[in-house]
């Protein structure tokens, strides 16, 4: 063999398949070989046999028949040589036609469920809800793989002795492999604010709703106090205005031999973590 001069033979490639349509999967692999006839110079064809080299084949034009699906490669050839440079020819595929075994995939959107255990120092807490992003995922495959799914976790963190501000990257957790299930995304994106929190407390009137007409209802006390914890951060931004609680005068309606009423928390500030009402439960007298 002259090296300098063109040849055509017969040289073993490796096969990836592209273009696979969205509704469809591939439930076997199909052949990872194929015999091609390659037109090339003498230097370049020994290289090609010392060493396999990729082709790729596109599933957009796939051929239905009796049998299943299949590809006719030879109808690709002139994508097939826009993947080598100047000097190298496919002549021909040596197999006219390659079945590939398809099914329907189905897909279907689930919540991303964080695996994250976070451990606080004194006196620290979030003070936001944690933010997901992604906060959900498109898993596509065949029926009985899908049909299982209906969250995808992440993988397990714990964090220790937290006191600034959140932000992770978690790897999701399939609960299948690679070829088996597609996910829109592989890895979230998980932040919060951390702050160091302080309380604070407000004395509001009492307040009891539902009282019919003719009734007075004396409480013990008059007042209540609130206490609250909130971030530091956002501390000033609270006043009373902020806070409504009440009591209904219809617990005890409900069961007359009550001597106290509980009190009702109808709003707070996004920016209070926690709230207590002192004392718990208000005393009353009734007079008709």
């Amino acid at each position: 063999m002259e090296l300098s001069k063109s040849y055509v033979t017969p040289v073993v490639f490796n096969v990836e398949y592209t273009d696979l349509p969205s509704s469809k999967l591939v439930q076997k692999k199909p052949i990872s070989e194929l015999d091609v006839a390659i037109k090339a110079p003498g230097f370049t064809l020994i290289k090609y046999k010392i060493k396999k080299h990729k082709i790729l084949l596109s599933l957009k034009n796939i051929f239905k028949n009796k049998e299943g699906y299949y590809i006719l490669p030879n109808k690709q050839i002139s994508s097939l040589n826009s993947q080598f440079s100047n000097g190298i020819e496919i002549v021909s595929i040596l197999k006219d036609t390659i079945f590939i075994e398809l099914g329907t995939s189905i897909s279907k959107k689930v919540p991303v469920i964080p695996s994250l255990e976070i451990h606080y120092k004194a006196g620290y807490n979030m003070v936001e809800k944690l933010n997901i992003t992604p906060d959900s995922v498109i898993v596509s495959g065949s029926r009985k793989y899908i049909d299982s799914i209906n969250e995808m976790a992440t993988s397990p963190l714990i964090l220790d002795d937290v006191f600034e501000d959140i932000e992770v990257v978690l790897t999701l957790k399939s609960p299948f492999k690679p070829n088996q299930i597609k996910m829109s995304a592989t890895k979230v994106k998980i932040s919060g604010k951390v702050d160091k929190f302080t309380e604070g407390t407000f004395k509001i009137p009492v307040t009891i709703i539902n009282v019919p007409d003719g009734v007075n209802v004396t409480t013990f006390p008059k007042e209540i106090e609130v206490i609250y914890q909130a971030g530091l951060s956002n501390f000033s931004k609270i006043n009373k205005n902020d806070i409504s609680v009440i009591f209904d005068y219809k617990q005890y309606e409900t069961d007359t031999l009550i001597t106290f009423l509980t009190p009702i928390i109808m709003q707070k500030s996004d920016y209070i973590y926690a709230l207590k009402i002192n004392p718990p439960q208000l005393e009353f007298l009734i007079q008709k």
